[in-house]
């Protein structure tokens, strides 16, 4: 009886584990197929319910345990994904470095490792780490090509020309994204083609090509509309307000960023919506009819989203914003915090790029200009003086740059040249070599022949002398006005003004602005403010001798050097200019009057021993024209 009882046992025993085995077995089955099909419903809730999505995936985690290494593997890049779509990216990188860590167990690679790493270096990106984000980039890319998977290989393209146009490199940008370009139009997939477009816009924005950029805007809108991607579509809708904005064509722009607060309602984005509240704002303060004070309250709803967006520039653009439409209400007390602000948000950055570095010039300015308003004009003096020897670096920096990569583009077709006579010779060598004992009228027709190719190669260089010619007239003219630029002007007045040192004569400058020119940009447009500094130059042209020097300094500013002339007689050259400003028919719309107030600075012995110390006292005297109420001439 014992024996039975005690096999009775062991067989009860056997049963419960079997029981218990069977019925884990089965409950994970459950759970991980209920986990695919959810996964599955989710990719496509997180398109409209972004909220949603993420608290649904969120309460798998508990199972987590449960499920394969692929399935938590789609589970972490699914939620980092979402978390990044949410502008969530500390969290959205944090997860994703989770996805990472597990990959590592796989035998194999997976797509879902490149996918992890581009989420994560999305996230890096966004919050200003653009050295991480291409490292990641990089590495995902290299995960797509082992597994020729041509949709991720695209997208790892798309990312860095993203980011090679984020720090100027535009011309590599433009190879990579026109390779992502040829890969998604060899499929059907809409996201990746709407992706694509988009970057191609922005780029092409930057390189103001702007009806290209338009088209790609466009046709990256309609992408992601037939893709159902809402979200990525209003990016597109963002990009293309923006863009009229930029255009002066605000009414539109109102229009599609109204478009997308209306649509909004159901699905939106923390990052989104912080620009299009901004996007706004900014539009009725520089429509025809301008409303600072709208704009103003369209600014305080996007500062609401701010708080909820990681993304790296969004607080200090706000505070540059609210710096500039303060101005604008005439609330400088409460403008000068603002700088303040933004200012030490740009000192914590290490390395500023050059759009990076344009705004804190504009910045500066601001704060002169707030200064004038104040009547603290010591200080905006100081504060100008500053700001143009910053605008100059810039300019320089810019020049040089432009002129190294012309001259390595003409080094490279120098050596192409040279490598293609070379070789021209070197076959016309060996040709002569074997057929030296060829009749006279054999060597004569070779004879011909070396002298076609050195008349080419003359033609040539001819060509070459006339590109680098081209070149130096380029670099030294302001393309809009076809007068001297900064460059060019600082180049030739040194040049006149030491010779009027040396032999002790008479030399003067002209610092020349256009009263109230930002009012002309806002009110009729960026277009007519390029006119009236076209038609301001060219009437400045006429009216100098052969020997003065006439150019755009920057901006709304013209500055003129007058050798052999005395204060007293540049004073009355600045005052025909000035009168015959005032006095002209203005052939534009909406146009009536324009004004100039000119400060006049002549060299005295002993006193002005630099260009720079006479150009500064020029413009200290341009201040007080402005001061006395402008349309003046002072010296």
């Amino acid at each position: 009886m014992s024996s039975l009882k005690s096999i009775s046992n062991v067989f009860f025993l056997h049963g419960i584990f079997l029981f218990f085995a069977l019925y884990h077995g089965f409950a994970y089955s459950v759970e991980t197929d209920q986990f695919k099909a959810e996964v599955k419903r989710l990719e496509v809730l997180k398109d409209s319910n972004l909220t949603s999505a993420i608290e649904q995936l969120l309460k798998f985690q508990p199972l987590l345990n449960e499920l394969s290494i692929k399935d938590k593997l789609v589970y972490f890049q699914l939620l980092s994904e979402m978390y990044v779509d949410q502008s969530q990216y500390t969290e959205g990188k944090r997860i994703a470095n989770q996805g990472l860590q597990l990959a590592k167990q796989l035998a194999s690679p997976s797509i879902k490792i490149t996918q992890l790493l581009y989420t994560r270096g999305f996230a890096v990106e966004s919050l200003g780490d653009i050295a991480s984000a291409t490292e990641d980039y990089k590495k995902g890319l290299e995960v797509a090509e082992s597994l020729h998977n041509k949709a991720y290989i695209a997208y790892g393209l798309i990312n860095l020309g993203a980011v090679y146009y984020l720090t100027d490199d535009y011309q590599r940008s433009l190879v990579i994204l026109n390779d992502a370009f040829n890969i998604a139009a060899q499929t059907s997939d809409e996201e990746l083609k709407g992706s694509v477009t988009s970057e191609l816009g922005i780029l092409y924005s930057y390189l103001k090509q702007d009806e290209q950029s338009t088209r790609y805007y466009l046709d990256s809108y309609n992408h992601f509309k037939k893709a159902g991607k809402l979200l990525f579509a209003h990016n597109s809708l963002h990009n293309i307000a923006i863009h009229h904005h930029a255009n002066g064509r605000y009414q539109q722009a109102i229009r599609v960023f109204q478009t997308i607060i209306d649509e909004s309602k159901t699905v939106h984005d923390n990052q989104l919506m912080y620009g299009v509240y901004s996007g706004m704002a900014w539009a009725h303060v520089d429509k025809e009819d301008s409303n600072p004070d709208v704009g103003y309250e369209y600014l305080l709803k996007a500062q609401k989203y701010l708080d909820f967006t990681e993304q790296h520039g969004a607080v200090l653009q706000f505070y540059m914003n609210q710096a500039f439409i303060l101005f604008e209400l005439k609330r400088y007390d409460e403008t000068l915090a603002s700088i303040a602000k933004a200012e030490e948000i740009f000192l914590s950055e290490e390395n500023l790029t050059t759009i990076q570095s344009k705004n804190y010039v504009s910045l500066l300015n601001l704060r002169a200009n707030t200064f004038f308003e104040q009547k603290t004009f010591k200080k905006a003096y100081e504060l100008k003086s500053s700001v143009m020897l910053q605008i100059e670096a810039e300019d320089e920096k810019e020049d040089t740059l432009s002129i190294e990569k012309v001259r390595l583009n003409l080094e490279s077709e120098q050596a192409d040249l040279r490598n293609k006579m070379l070789q021209s010779q070197k076959s016309l060598n060996e040709a002569a070599l074997s057929e030296v004992k060829l009749a006279n009228e054999e060597q004569n027709i070779y004879l011909m022949v070396s002298a076609l190719v050195a008349l080419a190669f003359a033609w040539l260089l001819v060509k070459l002398l006339q590109s680098q010619k081209k070149l130096k007239v380029a670099t030294s003219i302001d393309p809009l006005t076809g007068t001297a630029n900064r460059r060019s002007l600082m180049h030739k007045g040194n040049k006149v003004f030491s010779l009027a040192l040396n032999k002790k004569i008479a030399f003067s400058v002209l610092m020349i602005d256009i009263d109230k020119f930002k009012r002309i940009n806002d009110q009729l447009g960026h277009s007519v403010g390029d006119q009236v500094l076209i038609q301001i130059a060219e009437l400045g042209l006429t009216m100098m001798r052969k020997t003065d020097i006439f150019g755009r300094f920057g901006g709304e500013e013209f500055i003129v050097f007058l050798p052999k002339t005395s204060l007293h007689q540049a004073i009355d050259i600045a005052n025909r200019l000035r009168r015959s400003i005032d006095e002209k028919v203005w052939q534009i719309v909406g146009l009536d009057l324009v004004t100039i107030s000119v400060g006049v600075a002549a060299m005295q012995e002993g006193t002005s021993t630099d260009l720079a110390s006479l150009i500064k006292k020029a413009d200290e005297q341009l201040y007080c024209a402005k001061a006395q109420g402008r349309n003046r001439v002072c010296g």
